[in-house]
């Protein structure tokens, strides 16, 4: 059963532990999961008393907002099947009433469900992507339904594309899509460029969409180069056409890119097998487009169509077609009233479906559903 709910719920007496992407407190990796988890938590934070949790060897507690942000201790790094929680870490996750982890499989989550399991507590997942070796991943080979993550209460997913890795799972499941800060992205008056925002890897489509456009298109780039080899073929790609690379863009500067563009691209190539395409779960990129009053163009891949309204908000394109990729930016272009009224209408899409707010209360709903259940754990007080 799938609820997909955008109207608020009332606060809820239940304390939440959200468990993000990269949970070590030291040499932190920050990407699109870890920014969705810190979000989603901030957000249901205003509603639920809420606690991030990070691990580390000396505990820590630091507040952002509403939001705790809270360092458990552990005994050491090495967790190659058994997390190393120390007696007061675990004494310290007692206090909450359900815990939402944002990776798996993992260690940790395989360690934190179990534990929730016997103490009557509630676990909900969403797949962010990412993960690594466990006992789930070793009791799944041998059969899927041996899976850890089978015994969590719910998932809370990101997308249609998402879910379907899930469709026989037998939990509630919810699809939460994603959120934006409105207040951090405004229009701007387009510039006469195309933008590409993204990591420069091959799977994100730069160079098919470098070599797809006219010599005199003007494109800019937005994104670290992960891979030298493969920035090199896009700089060789680039050579003699107006594209410009942006490599070290802060927050700031990613805004400013945002505001002046006529239209946003995310031209995603789909995997060898689309089946088992984990790529764009969840395009955030084109989400933040359209909060900046920009119309978008993706490709038919993953998540990517669900997001956009085509012909209102943007258009979808077949991956692997340059000629129509280059007929859709040509026309924003070349005509930048085109690009502001179809970029009021993205705005107005991102405020009606995919502001944080919403996204929580779709988790909310799932909360309440799952604590509804015929054998659900106590409720609190």
């Amino acid at each position: 059963m799938r609820t997909d709910v955008s109207r608020p719920m009332p606060s809820q007496d239940l304390r939440v532990l959200v468990i993000p992407p990269s949970y070590f407190a030291h040499n932190r990796t920050v990407g699109g999961g870890e920014r969705f988890a810190l979000e989603y938590a901030r957000a249901l934070a205003k509603r639920l008393p809420t606690t991030l949790a990070l691990f580390d060897r000396t505990a820590n507690r630091q507040t952002l907002g509403d939001l705790v942000i809270r360092t458990l201790p552990i005994r050491h790094f090495r967790q190659r099947w058994a997390f190393p929680l120390t007696r007061e870490s675990w004494r310290a996750l007692r206090e909450f009433d359900l815990v939402h982890s944002f990776v798996f499989p993992t260690p940790l989550t395989d360690l934190l469900l179990l534990a929730a399991r016997w103490r009557r507590q509630l676990f909900v997942l969403t797949d962010v992507g990412g993960g690594g070796p466990c006992w789930s991943t070793y009791l799944g080979k041998v059969h899927p339904r041996l899976d850890l993550n089978r015994l969590a209460h719910g998932l809370a997913l990101l997308s249609r594309h998402s879910a379907r890795f899930f469709a026989d799972w037998r939990q509630p499941q919810t699809i939460l899509y994603g959120g934006v800060n409105l207040d951090e992205f405004g229009a701007g008056d387009p510039e006469g460029y195309a933008l590409f925002v993204g990591r420069l890897l091959p799977h994100k489509g730069v160079l098919p969409l470098i070599q797809a456009l006219d010599p005199h298109t003007p494109l800019r780039v937005v994104g670290h180069p992960y891979d030298p080899a493969y920035f090199r073929q896009l700089q060789q790609a680039a050579a003699g056409k107006n594209v410009r690379f942006f490599t070290d863009a802060d927050d700031a500067e990613l805004r400013r890119q945002y505001a002046g563009a006529n239209v946003v691209l995310q031209p995603t190539l789909p995997a060898a097998d689309p089946a088992a395409d984990k790529s764009e779960l969840l395009g955030l990129v084109t989400l933040e487009a359209m909060s900046s009053g920009k119309p978008v163009i993706v490709t038919r891949t993953a998540s990517l169509p669900e997001l956009v309204l085509e012909g209102e908000t943007g258009f979808v394109v077949a991956p692997g077609d340059p000629v129509a990729l280059r007929q859709r930016v040509e026309a924003f272009l070349a005509d930048p009233a085109l690009s502001q009224r179809m970029g009021m209408a993205a705005r107005r899409h991102v405020e009606q479906r995919f502001s944080w707010d919403q996204v929580v209360a779709r988790g909310l709903e799932l909360y309440q559903q799952l604590r509804r259940r015929p054998g659900a754990p106590p409720q609190p007080g």
